[in-house]
């Protein structure tokens, strides 16, 4: 057994683990070397699961069968991080029951859980607002919560400003242009063009055409999303441009075309960004509008420039994705450098296919709402 291997058979201890945690002081378990929240964190969770509660058969079943699954101290505590929302009587221990007793990934669990609260009403939804921060170093920070398109808007704006300054990182870039909007000394607020693709399927487009259309919701390259009465005022504001393109999209195949150049063109750029409308690297969140054409199979490998073999990556994931991927090996080992998996077409998808050899999606709410999962 490898140090991996033990460490998976001691995180699969974690009701044992956390039964000892409850009869220690968590000020005792930091001065063990434990950071005092993390110390505090396992305490409260220890609790919930041998304290008192108003759902104690709930409670003895779900310790019992959390033992028997051998489920994580991870799993468990993102378990508690959405049960406590619940404010009902009874609430919280009914689902910790319904999450442990769930038999599919972490990713899936967590998705799981999040839908039922809200169905529960135990989210508390953000609220408009400008929030100031405390002076830490000498600097101040300012949060800014409003509607999805307003603060797109402002992003396009000062990423107008930015567009050629790759040397700094982006947070960065943003700044002066950001002062310059504030203070009144930069060229004010840009009326975008929808430069973005949009994505809807037809049944829906015939929808929104009749004006019956009101509860679609469609999705953009932008990492935002519109109803469907957004998307015929924009269209009648003339921010959709002078034209529509069709792009045509097999169920296993993907992207349908016959072009085939070096570069991909402005129409296919346009087909990768409506497949996939946010990096499909898992995890990631940038919006297609700021990502690059990537080849699935490399232009140096063979790898043919049309629409079946493109996809969108942000530049850091363009960067990491393994091109020569795990099935070709390289005449010259870089030693330090990590294999992080390489993008793959999979029944008609782009996926992340790991080292491992696991097919991955990014789970991100725009990567459901692309034109593939419109057919």
């Amino acid at each position: 057994m490898d140090k991996y291997e033990e460490f998976m058979a001691l995180t699969s201890q974690a009701i044992g683990i956390l039964k000892d945690m409850s009869k220690r002081s968590p000020y005792d378990m930091a001065s063990d070397g434990m950071a005092r929240k993390t110390a505090k964190s396992f305490t409260t969770l220890a609790d919930v699961l041998f304290g008192p509660t108003d759902s104690p058969r709930l409670q003895r079943e779900s310790v019992a069968l959390a033992e028997e699954r051998g489920l994580s101290l991870e799993y468990l505590d993102m378990v508690e991080k959405h049960a406590r929302k619940l404010k009902k009587r009874g609430a919280a221990w009914r689902l910790r029951a319904e999450l442990i007793a769930f038999e599919d990934t972490f990713e899936e669990a967590e998705a799981y859980a999040k839908k039922r609260v809200t169905e529960e009403g135990g989210d508390t939804k953000k609220k408009p607002g400008v929030r100031l921060g405390r002076v830490v170093d000498g600097l101040r920070t300012i949060s800014i919560t409003d509607t999805q398109r307003r603060i797109t808007d402002l992003e396009k704006t000062l990423d107008t400003a930015v567009e050629n300054d790759n040397d700094r990182p982006r947070s960065e870039s943003l700044l002066e242009p950001f002062w310059d909007l504030v203070e009144g000394t930069g060229t004010g607020l840009i009326r975008p063009e929808y430069r973005t693709v949009i994505t809807i399927g037809l049944d829906d487009f015939a929808k929104v055409s009749y004006g019956k259309g009101e509860d679609v919701i469609v999705a953009l390259s932008d990492g935002t999303t519109m109803t469907g009465a957004e998307f015929i005022n924009a269209a009648m504001a003339g921010s959709l441009g002078d034209k529509l393109y069709v792009g045509l999209f097999h169920p296993t195949a993907g992207p349908v075309n016959l072009y085939e150049a070096r570069f991909a063109s402005d129409k296919l750029r346009t087909l990768a960004m409506a497949e996939n409308l946010v990096c499909p690297w898992p995890d990631c969140n940038v919006p297609a509008d700021r990502c690059q054409v990537h080849h699935i199979d490399a232009h140096k490998n063979g790898g043919h420039t049309k629409p079946s073999n493109l996809t969108m990556l942000c530049k850091y994931h363009n960067g990491v994705n393994d091109d020569d991927g795990p099935r070709k090996k390289r005449k010259r080992p870089s030693p330090g450098k990590p294999k992080r998996g390489r993008m793959r077409r999979h029944r008609g998808k782009v996926r992340l296919h790991t080292p491992g050899g696991r097919l991955v999606e990014n789970t991100h709410d725009l990567s459901s709402k692309g034109a593939m999962d419109l057919i």
